[in-house]
């Protein structure tokens, strides 16, 4: 049986280019499409329901959708009126969220374990359609009830110890973080083993997906340095600060790269990051290079890498066949 994969967007290109990449993604045989909700980027509900024109029956994935920012009630009526139309491809990927976004929304991630399990509780329960009561840490339901529509699967997407076990739990997936190593994945997946043991879930009840972070041209240096900056971009945050460690032999100046961002200077933090790391935290090279390092993230027990489609029109059409090679076009077919 040929590989899963699917396709994220971050909101960063245009609604046209979504599209277009989204209806190419289906055609080359994705299996879904996942839309980030990065603060001050594009909407990830509006842009799933905008792809429902243009596909077919391949998943849409809003994700990840803080309860910090994002009470379950609003949630929940938005799912049901995308399943509404779209059918039933669609799922929803939950998280704590982006600390740094969090706080320049001036909101605290409190305690985000009892936050997360009463969240995916409480959507479940709106959508089973009856009455809501509920005294949730960071918000009251008193009543509160869904007149139409039904659920969804919830992925929590997570990269932390304790939401990674919650999500073996209580998840109907777990989704991982881009920009990880392959130790690192190995990691947090034996994580969620964890949780699912603890929840007597059944192996293979969780599904277990991943951003994977891709560039790829037909020069794989390009590939490669066009993914270090956005290496860089992501390192300039301490949350990484485990995922480095994972790969010590690269000798990564973690602290140098926060301090170049702390002082707006991205280009010096290039300084800290050897070639390799674009192929250990990422997938970067020429076609057959990606294809043979998507194969190991595979192997290290992901069911579902999902891979961004970006860069000139060129490298979307090469990202576009690798997705083909992989899957063996089943939708395209």
């Amino acid at each position: 049986m040929a590989p899963t994969l699917g396709v994220y967007f971050d909101g960063f290109s245009s609604t046209a280019e979504m599209l277009e990449v989204a209806r190419g993604a289906e055609a080359a045989g994705a299996d879904s499409l996942w839309f980030a909700q990065h603060m001050g980027f594009r909407e990830a509900m509006v842009w799933a329901t905008a792809a429902v024109s243009v596909t077919r029956d391949i998943r849409l994935v809003p994700t990840a959708i803080s309860p910090y920012l994002w009470p379950p009630l609003p949630v929940a009526m938005s799912m049901a009126t995308l399943a509404e139309y779209a059918g039933p491809r669609v799922a929803l990927a939950v998280s704590v969220g982006n600390l740094l976004n969090l706080s320049e929304s001036g909101v605290e991630a409190v305690k985000p374990v009892r936050v997360m399990r009463e969240y995916v509780r409480d959507l479940r329960a709106l959508w089973a359609g009856a009455p809501v009561q509920a005294d949730a840490e960071i918000y009251r339901l008193r009543g509160a009830k869904m007149a139409f529509g039904q659920g969804c699967p919830l992925y929590v997407a997570s990269t932390g110890p304790q939401v990674l076990r919650l999500a073996g739990e209580v998840g109907d997936g777990i989704l991982l973080s881009g920009a990880l190593t392959l130790a690192s994945c190995r990691s947090m997946l034996a994580h969620v083993d964890e949780g699912m043991a603890q929840g007597a879930r059944a192996p293979g009840s969780v599904r277990k997906a991943g951003f994977i972070l891709m560039s790829i041209a037909e020069d794989g240096a390009v590939a490669r340095a066009e993914m270090l900056r956005k290496l860089a971009f992501l390192f300039r945050s301490r949350g990484h600060a485990t995922n480095i460690a994972s790969a010590p032999d690269l000798a990564i100046d973690h602290a140098a790269i926060m301090a170049c961002y702390a002082r707006h200077d991205p280009e010096a933090a290039l300084n800290y990051l050897p070639e390799a790391a674009a192929t250990r935290f990422a997938v970067a090279g020429t076609p057959g290079e990606c294809r043979d390092q998507l194969a190991a993230y595979l192997a290290a027990g992901m069911d579902e890498p999902i891979i961004e489609v970006t860069g000139t029109q060129r490298q979307r059409h090469l990202a576009l066949e690798v997705i083909a090679d992989v899957t063996g076009g089943r939708r395209g077919a």
